[in-house]
């Protein structure tokens, strides 16, 4: 496909400047003939010789004019130009053909195209999560990873909700991650720490930007769900 798409376009280019061409040359004959034109009607619109002096012969006008010269010829164009050249025609429309093959393949390739495949599709990976009790403070810490496929992000923070043993909402806590530029294949840890919670059994951790939510995924190696137990 790609060969002859080049091959049309060659062919396209190299008509292109036979047209060129010939445009010139027909536009600089239309110009002498043009001149050509102009000087003979100078000629035919020549004044009469003034009269003869006294003792001279007298020669009659019709004796001393010369041959005639017809006017109307000489803006008669006839068959020339384009008119007169049907195989420029025939060029003409083939070249209009071909622009039209390489304009429909172009567009058939275009609409063919795969659309590219966003980035921003890959969520953050959670390479690892733990949490520590000191007193009534809950600390969650872990590494997220934003893998090579995805998109860079920028102000990433870290939110945990506590849950006591009844599924019920307690406490929750945020903080931005230590980076808070993560290009694509690059890791940043975190810490959250959710204070005043004494009866905590249930955790979960998100991620989110001033946009909303980021989708993550758990790649942790023990595969623990994200709902992490609090003992």
């Amino acid at each position: 496909m790609d060969v002859v798409l080049l091959t049309l376009t060659t062919l396209s280019l190299a008509a292109a400047a036979g047209f060129g061409t010939l445009s010139w040359r027909v536009g600089r004959e239309e110009r002498e003939r043009s001149r050509a034109r102009i000087a003979a009607l100078a000629t035919a619109m020549d004044p009469a010789s003034p009269e003869a002096p006294a003792g001279q012969d007298c020669i009659s006008p019709k004796a001393s004019a010369g041959p005639r010269v017809a006017v109307g010829s000489v803006f008669d164009r006839g068959d020339e130009g384009l008119r007169g050249r049907p195989m420029i025609k025939v060029a003409v429309g083939g070249v209009m053909a071909i622009a039209l093959v390489v304009g429909a393949i172009i567009g058939a390739r275009s609409a063919a195209a795969p659309a590219p495949r966003l980035a921003g599709n890959a969520p953050l990976e959670l390479v690892s999560m733990r949490y520590q009790r000191e007193g009534t403070t809950l600390t969650v810490s872990g590494l997220v990873r934003n893998p090579a496929a995805g998109a860079a992000v920028n102000g990433v923070t870290a939110v945990v909700f506590a849950f006591d043993r009844t599924g019920g909402f307690v406490a929750s806590g945020r903080a931005p991650l230590d980076f808070s530029m993560l290009a694509p294949g690059e890791e940043s840890p975190f810490v959250v720490a959710v204070p005043n919670v004494s009866d905590v059994a249930r955790y979960r951790v998100s991620f989110r930007t001033g946009r909303g939510v980021v989708r993550h995924v758990d790649r942790r190696s023990n595969q623990v769900q994200l709902a992490q137990a609090v003992r």
